[in-house]
C-alpha cells in the first residue's frame, strides 16, 4: 500500500567509487522526506467511528445514514421545482439557485462521509453544510430585514463571533458535537423574532424551523446514547429533518423574493 524505496537501497546502487557516498546520502533523504507523507496518508485513511449505525471500517458501514442523504437531494429537486414555477429569472433567484445547489452538495458530502468515514470525507460534508447556514444568513438579512450592507456584515460577524466564542470554551464532543449547531438554533429564534412585523410568512416559516430543528438536535445528540437500546442510531433522523428544514427555508425565501418583485397594484 505505501511506497516501497527498496530499488534506493545501497545494494542495489554501487558501494563503491566516488559516487556512492553520495547515493547513500541521497537514499537517506528521500526516505527520511517522505516518512511524514506516509504518516499523513496513514492518518487520512483512518476511518471514524462517529455514529452508533457505524461498527466497523469500510464503505457502506452506514448504509441507513448514507441513504437517508437522498432526502437533500429530494429536497433540492422540490426547491428546485418551485423556483421553476416562481416568477424570479436567474438574476433576481441567483441566490435561490445557490442555496438550492448547496442542498444538493450536502446530500452528495454527507452520503460520502458516511460511506467512507475518513478525515478527508468529512470535509465534503461540513463544508457544504457552513456554507449553506452562511449563505442563508446573510440572503435573509438582506431580503427579509432590509438591512444595509454594513448592517448585514455585523449581524454575519456577530453569528461568527458566537461561534467562536462557543468553540473556545466547550469540548468538540459536548453534546455528541451538536455543541457547535447551538448558534445556528439560536439565530432561527432570533429571526423568526426579527421578521414578527416586517415579514409574518418569513416568522412563521423560521419559527417551524426552529421546532424542526430542535427535535432533529435531540436526534443527533441521543445517537451514541441511544445506542444500547436502538443499535440502528438516531442520526438518520436528523438527515431526513434537515433536509425538511433546509427545504421549506428555501421555499420560504424564494416566495419572499417572488412578492418583493411582483408589481404594485393599487386597488380598483
Amino acid at each position: 500500500m505505501w511506497p516501497d524505496f527498496s530499488w534506493l537501497s545501497p545494494m542495489v546502487w554501487p558501494t563503491r567509487g566516488h559516487n556512492a557516498g553520495q547515493l547513500r546520502a541521497l537514499h537517506a533523504y528521500v526516505v527520511i522526506k517522505m516518512l511524514p507523507l506516509r504518516t499523513t496518508l496513514q492518518r487520512m485513511s483512518t476511518y471514524l467511528d462517529h455514529y452508533c449505525e457505524r461498527v466497523a471500517a469500510g464503505a457502506w458501514g452506514e448504509p441507513v445514514n448514507t441513504l437517508s442523504n437522498l432526502a437533500f437531494i429530494v429536497a433540492a429537486c422540490w426547491a428546485l421545482g418551485a423556483w421553476q414555477r416562481s416568477e424570479l429569472g436567474l438574476r433576481r433567484g441567483a441566490v435561490i439557485l445557490l442555496l438550492i445547489a448547496l442542498i444538493f452538495s450536502i446530500g452528495i458530502g454527507s452520503g460520502v462521509w458516511h460511506l467512507q468515514a475518513t478525515p478527508w470525507a468529512i470535509w465534503l460534508d461540513v463544508i457544504p453544510i457552513l456554507l449553506f447556514i452562511n449563505v442563508y444568513l446573510l440572503a435573509t438579512l438582506a431580503y427579509g430585514l432590509h438591512w444595509r450592507w454594513f448592517e448585514v456584515l455585523a449581524g454575519w460577524l456577530a453569528y461568527q463571533l458566537c461561534n467562536q466564542c462557543l468553540a473556545s470554551s466547550m469540548p468538540a464532543d459536548t453534546l455528541n458535537g451538536s455543541v457547535f449547531y447551538l448558534p445556528t438554533w439560536l439565530a432561527l429564534a432570533l429571526l423568526a423574532l426579527a421578521h414578527r412585523r416586517i415579514a409574518p410568512a418569513m416568522a412563521r416559516a423560521f419559527w417551524r424551523g426552529w421546532l424542526l430543528f430542535s427535535v432533529s438536535l435531540l436526534f443527533r445528540t441521543f445517537d451514541a446514547r441511544w445506542c444500547g437500546t436502538f443499535p440502528l442510531g438516531t442520526h438518520f433522523l436528523w438527515h431526513l429533518l434537515n433536509a425538511l428544514l433546509l427545504g421549506s427555508l428555501t421555499l420560504a425565501l424564494l416566495k419572499l423574493r417572488t412578492a418583493a418583485i411582483r408589481p404594485w397594484r393599487s386597488p380598483a
